[in-house]
């Protein structure tokens, strides 16, 4: 199936403007009708759901254009892609484990200012 560029957008919840920057950074590549006007289709769809999930966790924009541009040269750079994923996992967990610290940390407080309330209710 094929869409506008205004269909495609409410689709994967994307602007316009967005849509074209991505494209413009090479991030995506989008086929032209005979009028010169985008046309998205379903693979468009996945690549950019893709892309978006890298961005969640955080990928630099230079990571996602290098990705991008490997996997538009197609399975030579295969290697390539793996490493990068592979390096940007490593970097997801050491963040996810710093948040876990961070998280206990938050929820010792929680605990002490909640216990400390407790007690001065209870004193009264």
């Amino acid at each position: 199936m094929t869409y506008s560029i205004g269909e495609f957008s409410k689709i994967v919840g994307l602007s316009d403007h967005t849509l074209r920057f991505y494209e413009k950074e090479g991030l995506i590549k989008v086929n032209r009708d005979e009028n010169n006007v985008r046309v998205y289709s379903d693979e468009n769809k996945l690549w950019i759901e893709s892309l978006l999930h890298l961005k969640n966790t955080g990928m630099p924009l230079k990571d996602m254009k290098q990705f991008a541009m490997w996997g538009h040269v197609g399975d030579t750079t295969m290697e390539e892609r793996l490493a990068l994923l592979k390096n940007h996992r490593k970097k997801v967990v050491e963040e996810l484990e710093k948040l876990h610290r961070s998280l206990e940390h938050l929820d010792n407080k929680i605990t002490f200012y909640e216990n400390e309330l407790g007690d001065c209710f209870s004193k009264n």
